[in-house]
């Protein structure tokens, strides 16, 4: 007997996961370098005196050229994974990405680990006496930091959560790793995409990335982590803003 027409695909599986999360990561890396390659550009047209070097290393904490890179690449990259779920219609999008409304007390009880989670890190930062530049220049060279604001607490998390505790955590754990596997690749993955920052706060961000991946399992929606990305990239911007002189 011939299986119908209309039953649903299979879902992508561990391997082509694996293999679309770095093709989207690609398109992304890939706008958002043309993005800054303009913004270079136009800084040796109007100024002859930059050499390309000394652009180029500017361009790395420019707040503007962040903004518009983040914003433009991740809208593009995140309408990408809506595309590749749906060559794949096994689910809906909301169900393959998990975007269920949660329990209220998931949404305090996850809240307050994350606000705990970042006492702890601040705590040890300064212990070490280590400051954190990046965030600060960003700020400092946003110009309108509406957009930085909406880049880096909206488009930025919508963006990798949607790929790495959405796609790809969908796609691992259906497989051998499981959702322990999943929880673990999703957040080296996740930090590893953060190289601007030195050593350790890449290994802060993977406790973050463990934490919300944690959460992303025990409460089945990806909700949850999005919300607490969201509001820690709110309060490091916040936090930046009142330190400014």
């Amino acid at each position: 007997m011939k299986p119908s027409n209309s039953a649903p695909t299979q879902p992508w599986n561990a391997r082509e996961t694996v293999g679309l999360t770095i093709l989207v990561l690609v398109v992304f890396f890939s706008i958002s370098t043309a993005i800054a390659l303009f913004f270079v550009i136009v800084q040796l047209v109007t100024d002859p005196s930059l050499t390309p070097d000394i652009a180029l290393a500017a361009i790395e904490t420019n707040g503007l050229a962040l903004s518009l890179a983040t914003l433009i690449s991740g809208i593009v990259a995140s309408g990408l994974i809506v595309a590749l779920l749906k060559i794949r219609p096994a689910f809906t999008v909301k169900q393959y990405l998990a975007l269920r409304n949660p329990r209220w007390t998931d949404w305090l009880i996850w809240h307050g680990l994350l606000l705990a989670l970042m006492v702890l890190s601040e705590s040890v930062l300064r212990a070490l006496e280590y400051q954190e530049t990046f965030t600060a220049q960003i700020y400092q060279t946003a110009q309108f930091p509406i957009l930085l604001y909406i880049a880096i607490v909206g488009i930025a998390p919508v963006f990798e959560e949607l790929l790495f505790r959405g796609f790809l955590f969908q796609g691992l754990q259906r497989s051998r790793l499981g959702p322990a596997g999943a929880v673990l690749i999703t957040a080296v993955g996740w930090a590893i995409l953060h190289v601007q920052y030195g050593s350790l706060i890449i290994c802060q961000i993977v406790c973050f990335g463990l934490l919300f991946g944690v959460a992303r399992w025990k409460t089945q929606s990806l909700l949850v982590p999005l919300s607490m990305h969201c509001l820690n990239n709110l309060l490091a911007l916040l936090i930046t803003s009142l330190q400014q002189p």
